[in-house]
């Protein structure tokens, strides 16, 4: 197929036609001739596909000029380049018809020991077991934790509002294949405590957070003069949730110790001011004496021992006569100069900042605390309109070990508001009271990949849109 010709020249003249509605009577033959692709979609033609003639077969191909790929019938539109995604991650996937799919006839075989289980390991240290029910195909499935009046996974397609929410919601694209069994092994536990999802108590939630951004700002700009570091507060929730105890999803409510280290290390990193990359000699003149500027004004406005008072005014003005004598100094001597004045400075300067710096760090998580109390009372509030009680007794777990499985609820979800979402080229629009969020299509597809396969008691994604 490859090294044949596309066609003798009289060949492909029977392939060539003009346009319609001319003749070779009334117009000349064009110079360039058009190639018949009317059998041919538009797609095909504009993805290089191209229809010809085999000599030795007497019959047509269809030949790809991009991939130099050859085929007896008509390429087939979304199916996958066998180049670009030799494994067809994302292609097109085919419908499902329980008719068309031929079921294996069940066979209840034992489940064959492994090596690991016939022999035991050399260390001599027993390996935790793991249930494994066998199902009657014989396969082996993980042990997973049923709870009663949970719903299994709904396929869509059941009713024509299924199938037009379906075609709105699903990826376009596959990203993950979540369908692969894990091998994670934890502990059997209960359904978590954690209060469900309301609309109403998340654009409370971001309200709060974005009130919280705001004091953090003022406090450093009040008590110290400096802008607050780049990304400090984002990582002092990430470092504070780690060793969290409290309720709330995000805000921390329960840490020990109150004092952040990241935030305090950062804080302290820009005291007297934030130091900058320099690449003029004039820069590094103006950083010297900015730096020398803000630390005698720090050590006089703040209750320093008279030995860290007296130590940095001296290298302060020592400073100062040295700008005022030397014009003739380089960008790195500059740079000498200042890495000189904080190390006679910094631990001095650091001394009288601390305290400061230690209250910044407490009053935001103080803040954070009550704002958590604030949504609490919140969705107990949302709870209580829907006749729907926080305190549900615990169902007894069984000391076992299973596979990881999604986070299960103790407490019943309310009703959910209507969210309304349009789409817009590639971009999703989600308006809720008022207010629209955009959010790109892929971006939106892994949610609803991700919410698939963890939020199982929401198997009609009924709750998707007002969760999302």
């Amino acid at each position: 197929m490859a090294n044949e010709n596309h066609g003798s020249p009289r060949e492909e003249a029977s392939l060539l036609s003009h346009s319609p509605g001319t003749s070779n009577q009334s117009q000349p033959c064009s110079p360039k001739p058009i190639r018949l692709v009317q059998d041919l979609p538009e797609e095909l033609v504009h993805a290089g596909w191209e229809k010809c003639w085999s000599r030795r077969e007497n019959r047509p191909y269809y030949f790809n000029r991009f991939t130099n790929q050859s085929l007896w019938e008509m390429p087939v539109l979304g199916q996958h380049d066998v180049i670009s995604d030799p494994l067809g991650l994302n292609a097109t996937p085919l419908p499902q018809d329980s008719s068309l799919v031929e079921t294996p006839p069940a066979e209840n075989k034992p489940r064959k020991r492994q090596l690991s289980e016939e022999q035991p390991s050399g260390n001599g240290v027993k390996k935790p077991k793991i249930e494994i029910p066998v199902t009657p195909t014989g396969q082996s499935v993980p042990s997973s934790p049923s709870i009663p009046g949970t719903p299994t996974l709904k396929m869509w397609g059941t009713s024509p509002e299924d199938k037009q929410q379906a075609a709105l919601l699903r990826p376009a694209e596959v990203y993950w294949d979540l369908d692969i069994q894990t091998n994670a092994v934890i502990k059997h536990r209960g359904p978590s405590e954690v209060l469900p999802p309301h609309p109403e108590v998340e654009l409370l939630r971001s309200q709060l957070i974005l009130k919280l951004r705001q004091h953090y700002r003022e406090l450093c700009q009040q008590r110290e003069g400096i802008e607050p570091p780049r990304e400090s507060f984002n990582r002092w929730m990430l470092e504070r949730k780690v060793v969290d105890k409290g309720s709330d999803p995000l805000l921390p409510s329960n840490c020990e110790p109150v004092v952040s280290p990241s935030m305090f290390r950062e804080i302290m990193n820009d005291i007297p001011i934030r130091l900058s990359r320099i690449k003029f000699r004039e820069e590094a003149k103006r950083l010297l004496f900015k730096y020398a500027e803000a630390a005698r004004r720090l050590i006089e406005s703040r209750s320093a021992s008279p030995d860290s008072r007296k130590v940095v005014k001296w290298n302060v003005e020592d400073t100062f006569s040295w700008l005022r004598k030397d014009h003739s100094a380089s960008k790195e001597d500059y740079m000498d100069r200042l890495e000189h004045l904080r190390r006679q400075c910094g631990p001095h300067v650091s001394a009288a900042a601390k305290d400061s710096v230690e209250g910044i760090c407490s009053k935001i998580y103080h803040i954070s605390l009550e704002y958590v109390k604030r949504i609490r009372e919140k969705h107990l509030a949302i709870l209580k309109e829907n006749n729907i009680s926080e305190e549900v007794e615990a169902p007894e777990v069984e000391p076992r070990l299973v596979y990881c499985y999604p986070v299960r609820l103790a407490v019943s979800a309310p009703p959910m508001p209507g969210v309304e979402m349009h789409m817009e080229n590639n971009v999703v629009c989600i308006r809720y009271k008022g207010e629209m969020v955009k959010v790109s299509r892929n971006y939106f597809s892994k949610l609803w990949l991700l919410y698939r396969y963890s939020c199982i008691d929401d198997s009609a994604f009924e709750r998707f849109l007002p969760r999302v």
